[in-house]
């Protein structure tokens, strides 16, 4: 039994990706010292991890450590965070103007390691969505004004967060019969419309697709219950079991 219950605690973590103890006793229904004896046990047989510090932690598959850098990891956890809380600062973008010099230097870097072609254009999908992030939430950040913007150029991941109000309500300004967070960033990657009315805007996210699509990168970009996923030039629109307020866009390249 024992045996049994271990297996399907690692098969929910396996099957959600990232969850918190709290989620997992609330699945389960069962006695926490229970269920933190078998989080033991399968954090020192190798297959699963606990990121974070207490209050804040989470338990992963392991094969989700190989892929994603601590750099990276701390993103999601500053997003998901319950109360905004300033990050470290040479990942806080606070302003557009920080944002651009990080900008800057990240295209400096990568001249230095890749080619021109990729370069120019990974710095630009970069750009449009960091700098969608303080167009849409200007004046309307939910607490932290600003982005979480980490790029670690050896394991190829860049990830941009932020704790805004998200693509619904940025969507749901000029399309006000929308119904869900997939339907709002469906039409945000796929249709040109500006969530600034009256702007003529809106080709940003359009351009970020187009991209990925022709280079073969891959694109995680969340926001409420919804996610766009472009891998190998396919993409696709999923209902996500987080609630992610604001957004978290993974890019690997």
């Amino acid at each position: 039994m024992k045996t049994d219950t271990k297996q399907k605690i690692l098969a929910y973590i396996k099957e959600n990706k990232r969850v918190s103890a709290k989620e997992i006793i609330g699945h389960f229904g069962l006695n926490a010292t229970g269920i933190f004896r078998h989080l033991g046990s399968l954090i020192k047989q190798g297959l699963i991890i606990k990121q974070g510090k207490p209050p804040t932690v989470f338990y992963l598959p392991t094969n989700d450590k190989k892929q994603i850098s601590s750099i990276i990891q701390n993103g999601f956890i500053w997003n998901e965070h319950r109360t905004g809380i300033l990050p470290l600062s040479e990942v806080y973008c606070p302003t557009r103007d920080v944002f651009q010099a990080r900008l800057d230097r990240l295209l400096a870097d990568c001249l230095h390691q890749f080619d021109e072609n990729l370069s120019y254009l990974l710095t630009a999908v970069v750009g449009e969505i960091g700098n969608n992030s303080f167009d849409h939430n200007l004046g309307n950040w939910r607490d932290v004004a600003g982005i979480y913007f980490a790029a670690d150029l050896s394991s190829r991941e860049i990830l941009i967060a932020d704790r805004g109000q998200g693509v619904f309500a940025t969507i749901k300004r000029v399309r006000p019969k929308i119904k869900n967070d997939i339907e709002a960033v469906r039409i945000a990657f796929t249709e040109r419309i500006s969530g600034r009315a009256p702007e003529q805007r809106g080709n940003g996210l359009k351009f970020v697709k187009k991209i990925f699509e022709q280079q073969g990168w891959q694109l995680i970009f969340n926001s409420g219950q919804a996610s766009c996923r472009i891998e190998s030039g396919a993409v696709s629109f999923v209902h996500d079991k987080k609630n992610i307020r604001g957004i978290i866009a993974l890019i690997k390249f």
